[in-house]
């Protein structure tokens, strides 16, 4: 019997990053999920340096770069940035990358000193120990090891109670991690024949005047080539997916499906396949006439 393929997902993790499976894995989670298109997006980092098909399958390579972005109050935020469409990968973006690691290390080590402080008996090695295939350490690693300890009932409870951004326990990555300035990084995009998607609009602690101001400073760093911005985000109701394609289409932004899935319990988005079609035909469309 045929397979019956159906559905994009345009941001997913892998050991690359901080996911907990494998790309080989990835690509057989979404193919047995019946998906038609996938891209990976792991953090800072390209697992694939090509688009490959796997039985049929279209997997499209990227990254979702962390950038910084200062609000009109002054607040210096992390805004994450996922890029697609690229025309091979620059070396300019491993420049990009290249510093990261050692900053990374250091801003997770102040939320598990914090963590400490707080009557919670978690380490850095843990973090060596449980998840040796990992290439780039982060938040749910340390969440996952909340909940094995019995310290939080699930992934997101340990990000609501103690690490996640609206958390009273967060700890400002910026504050450690000197990531590319979220205008220089559209751009660099942009240059080398990507399309920026700007990733979970409503992760900033932002309010909504505010969600609005980085969805329209994002918008004006493209200038006139094409960009997106993840609306049917696998965690936003149909509310906040309905004002974000308002958003989309107010400042002619393309809306992307997103799962942003690390692990084998997160499900999959199935987004409309005519989303995908519409990105690669702006692209292509932009690149003609260059």
């Amino acid at each position: 019997m045929e397979r019956q393929a159906y559905g994009i997902d345009l941001h997913i993790h892998s050991t690359c990053s901080d996911g907990t499976r494998t790309v080989e894995e990835v690509m057989l989670d979404a193919y047995e999920a019946g998906l038609s298109s996938i891209a990976l997006t792991d953090h800072n980092q390209f697992a694939l340096l090509e688009p490959v098909e796997y039985h049929g399958m279209e997997i499209i390579p990227g990254a979702e770069f962390s950038t910084s972005y200062k609000t009109e109050a002054g607040k210096l935020l992390e805004v994450h940035v996922v890029g697609l469409f690229f025309d091979g990968v620059p070396e300019t973006f491993w420049n990009i990358f290249r510093k990261i690691p050692l900053q990374r290390k250091q801003y997770l080590d102040a939320i598990i000193t914090k963590l400490n402080y707080l009557g919670i008996s978690i380490s850095y090695q843990e973090l060596l120990y449980n998840f040796p295939d990992s290439n780039q350490l982060g938040r749910r690693h340390i969440s996952e090891i909340l909940v094995k300890k019995g310290y939080a009932e699930s992934i997101d409870d340990g990000f609501d109670r103690f690490i996640g951004n609206r958390s009273p326990y967060w700890v400002d990555s910026t504050k450690y991690i000197k990531y590319i300035p979220l205008k220089d990084c559209v751009r660099k995009i942009v240059e080398n024949g990507g399309m920026p998607i700007l990733a979970h609009p409503y992760h900033y602690r932002c309010n909504e005047q505010e969600v609005l101001k980085l969805i329209r400073d994002f918008k004006e760093a493209a200038k006139d080539a094409p960009a997106g911005m993840e609306v049917f985000y696998s965690k936003y109701d149909d509310e906040r997916r309905k004002v974000l394609l308002k958003y989309a289409k107010g400042f002619d932004l393309y809306p992307s499906a997103a799962s942003d899935r690390h692990a084998p319990k997160d499900p999959f988005v199935q987004g409309d396949e005519r989303l995908l079609e519409v990105m690669k035909n702006a692209c292509r469309t932009r690149k003609s006439t260059q």
